[in-house]
């Protein structure tokens, strides 16, 4: 990042780049920079590329969201947003809140930016990263919550206009379609052969009890099998 001593508009290494307001270059490591005066505040920043073309878009990006961007929080961090993310969800079951901080754990002991990270600069690419170390070993739904957890954190961070636009938004897996439970259900075949079984067993009835109703006549454990519930394909 730059400073307040070294800046694009009063260092000799930064030259300005013609044909587009406001993109500088810095003349030894040829990366590019941005300039914008807003509301009589000059901001700058990194575009984090040599690559003219690719600076150019990040800096219509980054010059597009200025306004969407309140400049008391623009430099909130990783370690700042998961903690406020943490103290608004209070309110949800404990179950909830358990799996969202052990998902946040999970993501802070991964990230290899330290948790001091600027949460401006978090990429796409970032986020694909984290969750592609999980997405073999997850089910669908697992992987969907681990995925609504960034979500969610970032669409925070554009609610308090932290960002102008979340970074998730842009993952190459933002959701997977729950996969279909495996259920062993029995063949019209297997269940006659169920009933066969039951109706050939033998039982024995108590003195004076009717048989039609006793628990254990063969009437009775077949109407009772019938009134379990099967599960459907």
């Amino acid at each position: 990042m730059l400073n307040q001593t070294q800046t694009p508009a009063s260092n000799d290494h930064y030259m300005k780049v013609p044909g587009c307001v406001g993109l500088y270059r810095h003349a030894k490591s040829g990366r590019y920079y941005g300039a914008k005066k807003i509301n009589g505040r000059r901001k700058e920043r990194s575009l984090g590329t040599a690559d003219r073309k690719i600076a150019e878009r990040r800096l219509a990006e980054w010059v597009a969201g200025l306004s969407s961007v309140d400049s008391e929080v623009e430099k909130t961090t990783l370690r700042q947003l998961h903690r406020k993310f943490i103290a608004v969800n209070q309110g949800k079951a404990q179950s909830t809140r358990d799996a969202t901080q052990a998902i946040l754990k999970d993501f802070e002991s991964w990230w290899p930016h330290g948790l001091d990270f600027q949460v401006r600069n978090v990429r796409p690419s970032h986020l694909d990263e984290w969750l592609a170390t999980h997405e073999r070993r997850l089910k669908n739904t697992s992987y969907n919550r681990y995925a609504g957890v960034l979500k969610g954190v970032f669409d925070l961070a554009v609610k308090d206009r932290i960002i102008a636009a979340s970074p998730f938004l842009q993952v190459s897996t933002r959701w997977k379609k729950p996969q279909q439970p495996l259920r062993l259900i029995p063949t019209v075949e297997q269940f006659e052969a169920i009933v066969e079984n039951i109706r050939s067993q033998r039982f024995t009835v108590s003195p004076g009890a009717n048989p039609a109703r006793s628990s254990h006549s063969p009437r009775s454990r077949i109407m009772g099998a019938r009134k379990l519930p099967l599960a459907r394909c």
